[in-house]
């Protein structure tokens, strides 16, 4: 795979002989790119690998060959697409998650169980593992505030507000003997120090 790959396109003279390889490849035809030199009409086949990252391609793929050359193996499932979410709307996913993250039922149906980071982080799992694997990568950047003095009061609010949440922001507040607004303000930046985190993660496997 070339590095930093966004797209790849296939050109052909007859779109008919193509559909099936097409198909078989999970290729999809782009009637908006067609083309014309000499007279003659080209078709265009393509894929955004934004929205389905090649290890998930590539074992879907497997899967069909050792399913068409009659091998024992499982029903080769469908390729999962990424969930392209604009910087916005994975501010609010994170959000979302932080929110759900002791409650897994919830956490199943947020957008970013549809992410790269998500997806290649759990493989060809299924929700629950999406869910784990989700779950470990907002731990993970949250931790990152814990080991700077700086920034472990940070840390506290979100610990104590998400993933160990107490009954109340004002109870969590009280746990850690400040003001309100102090408190608010240190899960503030918090929130935003993940949403940072995740995001450039996501992003760099976008460039993989």
């Amino acid at each position: 795979m070339t590095p930093n790959l966004r797209f790849s396109f296939i050109t052909c003279a007859n779109p008919q002989l193509w559909a099936a390889i097409a198909a078989y490849t999970d290729l999809q035809r782009l009637p908006e790119a067609d083309f014309r030199v000499g007279g003659r009409t080209y078709s265009v086949y393509g894929r955004d690998w934004r929205t389905v990252p090649p290890i998930v391609w590539l074992t879907a793929i497997t899967e069909r060959e050792f399913a068409s050359a009659g091998q024992a193996t499982s029903p080769p499932r469908a390729v999962e697409p990424v969930h392209a979410l604009s910087r916005s709307e994975f501010a609010s996913a994170v959000k979302g998650a932080l929110k759900s993250f002791t409650r897994p039922a919830l956490l199943a149906s947020s957008p970013l169980l549809s992410s790269r980071l998500v997806l290649d982080g759990s493989g060809t799992g299924g929700d629950a593992q999406r869910v784990s694997v989700l779950q470990a990568l907002l731990r993970e950047a949250a931790q990152e505030l814990e080991v700077a003095p700086r920034t472990e009061k940070l840390y506290q609010a979100l610990y104590h507000t998400y993933l160990h949440p107490a009954p109340t922001q004002e109870r969590a507040a009280e746990i850690l003997d400040l003001p309100f607004s102090t408190f608010r303000r240190h899960l503030t930046a918090a929130v935003e120090y993940v949403i940072e985190a995740m995001w450039q993660r996501e992003d760099r496997y976008s460039r993989k």
